[in-house]
């Protein structure tokens, strides 16, 4: 018996050595790794009006640090919020911060946020191509969601009921509920860009980081929807104009429904949140998000060089 014992430690203990040696063991480098600002493993919830940038971004930061595994996971706002409250997310990226009450659970643990802003958004009214309008009045888009008639905006199109683009809307509408006619919200923003192509007369409203980085796949629906001009009574003063959400017009504050973005960071230590939140404000992190069609939250250097030719 004591022989059998002898034999039976020696042959686990030489199994064991060999799954060593082959690197089949039974707990995985990223889950035994420490986490740190540039390594382990994360999952991080994205508002799906900002997931285009966030995922160029991640793309980036994983190919320079190797050692960090972000998992990107795409949900409307009110999804994210819920996340966060429930724990069962710790960094998330969002157009706006957590209210007080939304803080509650984290207040008690004694967690403070890391909040940094890292850029600007804006909200695209898109029509159908064939469509003899190319302005509209805020005033009217908010009549409709006031539940009122316009005469000039038929039919309001979302990407999602609980989505931060109604939620942005409806704070500038100065309402708390859609409307129950000529307001439809869809599944995402894709099934936007394809009512709107299938039904001229509609607008809809999607993140603009969507028209200018478009899966290839949507392609289609876009070539046949053009951008609106909205116009800006702020700015201007007694003469009706219009502005398109360029870069040049979100930056300047000419076009009207713009919003910030961040990442809230609720993990209470010097984490992967952090590094990524970091990265996404540094200079090579705000040039992905020029080059995105959004603004940065600080726009980068740019160093010129001035060769003297005699």
């Amino acid at each position: 018996m004591k022989n059998l014992l002898i034999i039976f430690f020696a042959a686990s203990l030489l199994i064991s050595c060999k799954e060593e040696s082959s690197g089949t063991t039974t707990t995985t480098s990223t889950d035994s790794q420490e986490e740190t600002m540039t390594a382990g493993s994360l999952t991080l919830y994205v508002d799906t009006t900002a997931q285009p940038i966030i995922e160029d971004v991640l793309a980036v930061f994983s190919s320079i640090y190797d050692k960090a595994h972000i998992k990107q996971v795409n949900r409307n706002e009110n999804d994210v919020v819920n996340a966060l409250i429930k724990d069962s997310a710790r960094v998330a990226v969002l157009a706006r911060p957590l209210t007080e009450k939304e803080e509650q659970n984290f207040t008690k643990l004694g967690i403070k946020p890391k909040v940094t802003f890292f850029a600007t958004d804006a909200l695209a009214l898109i029509t159908n191509k064939t469509s003899t309008d190319t302005v509209v009045n805020l005033q009217e888009i908010y009549k409709v969601l006031q539940g009122k008639k316009s005469a000039t905006v038929k039919k309001l199109i979302f990407d999602n009921s609980n989505s931060g683009t109604v939620q942005l809307l409806l704070k500038e509408a100065g309402v708390t509920k859609i409307a129950t006619t000529d307001v439809y919200s869809l599944k995402d923003t894709e099934a936007v860009f394809k009512y709107v192509q299938e039904n001229p007369g509609s607008i809809g409203i999607i993140g603009v980081n969507w028209l200018v980085q478009p899966p290839t796949a949507w392609e289609k629906y876009v070539e046949n929807v053009r951008v609106m001009g909205v116009d800006n009574v702020k700015v201007d003063k007694g003469q009706k104009k219009y502005y398109k959400p360029s870069q040049s017009n979100i930056a300047g504050g000419l076009y009207p429904l713009t919003r910030k973005l961040y990442v809230l960071n609720y993990q209470g230590k010097n984490g992967l949140g952090m590094g990524f939140a970091t990265y996404i404000t540094d200079e090579s992190g705000q040039r992905i998000i020029l080059k995105s069609g959004l603004v940065p939250a600080v726009m980068p250097t740019r160093e010129i060089e001035i060769r003297n030719e005699l």
